[in-house]
Order: structure tokens, then sequence, then C-alpha cells
């Protein structure tokens, strides 16, 4: 299981290589952070929007399992863990429930998409928006067991 925890949260894993995507071209959010755009910061925004109106949203099932997962990681239980750590766990429950691919799919077509990014970041670039997804979709077909110390907050 060290094995599958540094294909994610290692430094080289699909956590920082995902964040750093995100970073990009991400505009800071929040007044408090000092000028350091953070990606939950973004998910959250995504997930403020999408929660009230994920009725009209196509991709309902993909909605809906992204906003319980931010929703369990928001949760008081989830506390001590920084914004850094709620975005690990909320990749591998993507990973894991297959979804990932859609969640990122349904970020980069959310109104905070094309408010908090500027013209170097992911969501403003087709053709490296379309690898990505393209990369991401092929964890749907592959079975990643993750190991349960990455999402026990989730799982209290």
């Amino acid at each position: 299981s060290s094995g599958i925890n540094a294909e994610y949260g290692g430094p080289q894993g699909l956590v920082p290589a995902l964040q750093s995507l995100l970073s990009a071209g991400l505009r800071p959010i929040s007044r408090f952070n000092r000028g350091v755009p953070l990606v939950w910061e973004f998910v959250h925004k995504v997930y403020l929007e999408v929660s009230e109106v994920n009725t009209c949203h196509p991709d309902q099932p993909a909605i809906q399992s992204f906003v319980k997962c931010v929703r369990l990681l928001m949760r008081p239980s989830s506390s001590s863990v920084g914004m850094d750590g709620k975005f690990q766990t909320l990749v591998c429950l993507g990973v894991r429930d297959r979804v990932l691919h859609r969640w990122f799919y349904m970020m980069s077509q959310s109104l905070a998409a094309s408010k908090c990014y500027d013209n170097t970041g992911i969501f403003k670039q087709d053709s490296m928006l379309d690898e990505i997804m393209g990369l991401l979709k092929i964890l749907e077909d592959i079975k990643i067991p993750v190991d349960v110390s990455l999402i026990h907050q989730t799982e209290r």
C-alpha cells in the first residue's frame, strides 16, 4: 500500500501533479491567503456553485458525488486536515469512485473556472484540457485500490 500512497501523494504522484496543474493560472480567490491561490478554495467555489444548481446539470451522478464528497470534507471532523489534505482526499475519492475525470470536466465548465483562471490556466486551454481529460478518463478503466489512510476523514 505504500506504493499506492506514493502514486497518489508522493512528490511525483497524481495529487501533486493535479495540484500543480490546477494552480497554474489560478487567481487568488480569498483575500486571506496573501496572494497565494489555493486549489481547495477553487474546489469550494465550484462546490458552492454546483450544489445550488445541481438539478440543472446534465451529469447528475458526477455532480451529486462531488457535492457529497466535498460536503464530507467540510465537516467539523475534517477540520484538522488542511486544504491540501482535503484536496488529496478528494482526488483519492474521485479515483476510487471512478469519477475524477467527470469532476474535472464539471469544474472546467463551471462559472468559477471562468472567473478564477487567467488565460494561462488549464481551463482556458482547450487542447491541454482535452489531453488531461483523456488521461483522467483512463483511470476509470483501471481498478486502483486506495489506501484507507488516504480517505480516513470521510469514512468516519
